[in-house]
C-alpha cells in the first residue's frame, strides 16, 4: 500500500513539498523517518487516498509532534509523542488514515 510522502530535512536543505507529494510505501516511509525525524523542526507527512494528511515534526527538545491539519476548521489535532510512537502509528496504517485510532489527539486553533 501506498501513501504520498513530503518532508523537509534541515541539516541537509532537501525536500519534498506537500503539494508535489510522492507516492511510497509504508515501509519507505519508516525508513525515512528514522533517518529524517532525529534533528529539531525536520519533519515528514504523508497522504492518503482521501486528502488526509499526518504530519510529523521534531519538536526542540526531541519529543515528536503529530499533527493532522484540519483546515475546515482552522486548526490541527495534535500530541507529542516519541519516535518508536510515530513509527507504530505508521505501521499500523491500513488503506486510508484513521484519525479516529489515534490516541490523545487534541484540537489546536491555528
Amino acid at each position: 500500500m501506498t501513501y504520498k510522502f513530503y518532508y523537509t530535512d534541515y541539516s541537509t536543505d532537501k525536500h519534498i513539498r506537500s503539494d508535489e507529494a510522492v507516492s511510497e510505501s509504508l515501509d519507505n516511509i519508516i525508513g525515512q523517518m528514522n533517518s529524517l525525524l532525529q534533528e529539531p523542526d525536520n519533519f515528514i507527512g504523508i497522504i492518503d487516498e482521501n486528502n488526509v494528511m499526518l504530519q510529523f515534526m521534531v519538536e526542540d527538545d526531541g519529543s515528536i509532534c503529530v499533527d493532522i491539519p484540519m483546515h475546515d476548521q482552522k486548526g490541527s489535532l495534535t500530541k507529542n509523542t516519541n519516535l518508536n510512537e510515530c513509527i507504530s502509528l505508521v505501521d499500523s496504517l491500513q488503506e486510508s488514515i484513521l484519525i479516529e485510532q489515534i490516541e490523545g489527539l487534541e484540537f489546536k486553533a491555528w
